[in-house]
């Protein structure tokens, strides 16, 4: 179902289409080429094609006339963003009726549109035969398909603290954040960082991401009036946020002010996270599901005034806030994941039960009938079969596993597990992003490094929660087609460079006993984490009324009750290698 501005247009006038076969079936059975139109809920010139180019008489005609229009959002269709999206929203993409790329633009006012549209029309007539041809060639003579080629060579361990250097290159020391220009909010970045502190007890890193917390959290990039965080700025100092607020975004973001809560015991960090907390639970809530909304938009209309609509000026006295409610299956399950870590780190049972009930919500509605997790529901479960909403979904259901207990989530997780195994591997190494081959460019599945470096992460955890071997081998499989220079990702490799590092570490079975939110509590997991950080550490939770305890379990041997975190150290764990253990009953769940 196509979705336009909120502010007046006439965008629905034209026919369009839903990515898929059936339209670039209509578009040859009508010869004619198929343009593409990317666009994002919240993007204010994705609105303005909208209200101005695509409410246009003539430009209506030229599309309903001579192509078949075509119109996908980022959110709900990543794997088709991911492939035609050039330089941001809106992408004009012009595609042939057999799945060659034409060319694409980005926002045009009508005049400079239609110009577009009358050539790329001129185009493919004067040359289909051509491009017909062409692309026959090209389909008869394309290589066989990575499905053939031999793995990858082994991964590289230096690789984690080569993408540590990449990232502290990009730190900015002033403003915090990544990068010299605008500034995007990349939770993922700051939990890579907060990793290498507990792994090598070095604060630079701890220090830059609390630089940008604070940072992002006294600017304007945080919403003073309303309430959470916009998703960029394009000036350094967060000054200038555009102003959209991703569900994922602050998922990411409650994270990182756990963490550093956890890690530092300041306080203002708990209030931090408390706001993300209220924030999800005031704006993003769908109260009659128990999962939570994609995205909150704050929206300025045109002006009213003639000269003012023709120079593009907005009515700033009309802000208004819109939301989209389309649940991501994704966001949604990273943001249950980090409810479950804040419901015993802040003591908030609430988001204990309200993290369960959102995944049970996505459990039984959200899923094909192959039983992989879909992308989207919006009155049905939509997309089935991405890669991200497996990983995302089975992460979080072993989160549940390790706070509850209940064999039920580390079973689910299982069969996800064995659904991305079995439907998305790349015999070169890697999974793919997508199970299905679709029109155009997703004939071609992707093997992308963000998700992998998840996929990766999600298969160790498996590895730990039901011990084995093949679960770890498929962790070793994301990681192995990515062996080159990742200084050209960015802050894209983060995720990567963790589950790296993580694959590299021996595992390690913590259980945490206690009341949810007790400083105990927290102190003895602090230690654990940054004393015992050369394990791979799961981190399991038992719900008691009793002394705050922590109990260390290694193959079959266990350790504790300690109730004194000076006693979780490094050479605690010699206790395993002599007779004289210290071994106590073991813990419910351990």
């Amino acid at each position: 179902m196509a979705r336009f501005s909120p502010n007046p247009n006439k965008a629905h006038r034209i026919n369009w289409h839903e990515w898929g076969h059936d339209a670039f079936q209509t578009a040859l059975a009508q010869d004619k080429p198929v343009m593409l139109c990317l666009t994002a809920f919240w993007c204010g010139f994705c609105q303005r094609m909208d209200e101005v180019t695509f409410s246009d008489d003539e430009i209506t005609t030229l599309l309903n006339a001579y192509f078949i229009p075509i119109r996908a959002e980022d959110a709900q269709r990543p794997d088709v963003d991911v492939r035609y999206n050039q330089n941001g929203w809106p992408t004009i993409a012009f595609i042939t009726p057999w799945g060659d790329h034409l060319g694409s633009v980005n926002y045009m006012d009508a005049d400079a549109f239609g110009d577009v549209l009358v050539r790329i029309h001129r185009v493919y007539q004067d040359q289909k035969h051509e491009l017909r041809q062409a692309a026959a060639h090209n389909e008869h003579n394309t290589p066989q398909d990575a499905q053939d080629a031999a793995p990858q060579s082994r991964v590289r361990v230096s690789a984690v603290a080569e993408i540590s250097d990449v990232l502290m290159g990009m730190a900015d020391g002033v403003s915090g954040g990544y990068g010299p220009d605008h500034k995007f909010l990349h939770p993922e970045a700051n939990d890579f960082l907060i990793h290498r502190y507990e792994s090598t007890g070095d604060s630079t890193y701890l220090d830059h991401v609390a630089l940008t917390l604070d940072r992002v959290r006294a600017s304007k990039t945080h919403d003073s009036q309303g309430s959470g965080y916009f998703r960029y700025s394009s000036k350094v100092d967060w000054s200038e946020p555009h102003r959209e607020k991703l569900l994922a975004d602050h998922a990411g973001l409650l994270q990182n002010f756990l963490k550093v809560y956890l890690l530092t015991g300041r306080t203002e960090y708990r209030t931090m996270a408390e706001e993300v907390i209220e924030f999800l639970r005031s704006t993003m809530s769908d109260s009659s599901t128990g999962a939570f909304y994609g995205c909150e938009d704050i929206v300025t209309p045109p002006a009213t005034t003639a000269l003012g609509a023709k120079l593009g000026m907005r009515d700033v006295s009309k802000t208004f806030s819109i939301i989209d409610e389309t649940v991501y299956v994704d966001a949604n399950a990273q943001t249950a994941s980090v409810l479950l870590e804040a419901s015993w780190v802040l003591g908030m049972p609430e988001c204990r039960e309200r993290a369960l009930r959102a995944l049970e919500f996505l459990w039984e509605n959200c899923r094909a009938p192959d039983g992989a997790m879909c992308h989207y529901h919006v009155g049905e479960p939509r997309v089935s079969g991405l890669l991200q909403d497996q990983v995302r979904m089975g992460m979080a259901l072993l989160d549940a596993f390790r706070v509850t207990g209940a064999p039920e989530y580390r079973d689910h997780a299982r069969k996800l597990g064995e659904y991305v195994r079995a439907n998305l591997a790349n015999s070169a190494g890697g999974f793919y992003d997508i199970t299905y081959k679709g029109p155009a460019h997703l004939r071609y599945p992707l093997t992308l490094l963000p998700q992998n470096g998840l996929a990766a992460t999600f298969f160790l955890l498996l590895a730990d929660a039901i011990d084995e071997q093949a679960y770890r081998q498929a962790s070793l499989w994301a990681l192995s087609a990515f062996t080159d220079d990742f200084a050209p990702y960015g802050v894209y490799a983060s995720e990567y460079g963790q589950a790296l590092a993580a694959y590299t570490s021996e595992p390690l079975q913590v259980t945490l006993e206690g009341q949810a939110g007790d400083p105990m509590l927290r102190s003895l997991a602090r230690a654990a984490l940054t004393r015992l950080a050369s394990f791979r550490l799961t981190l399991n939770l038992i719900t008691s009324t009793g002394p705050s305890s922590l109990y260390v379990k290694r193959g079959q041997d266990r350790i504790g009750p300690i109730h004194n975190p000076e006693e979780v150290q490094p050479d605690l764990l010699n206790a395993f290698d002599s007779s004289d253990k210290r071994v106590a009953a073991r813990p419910s769940d351990a």
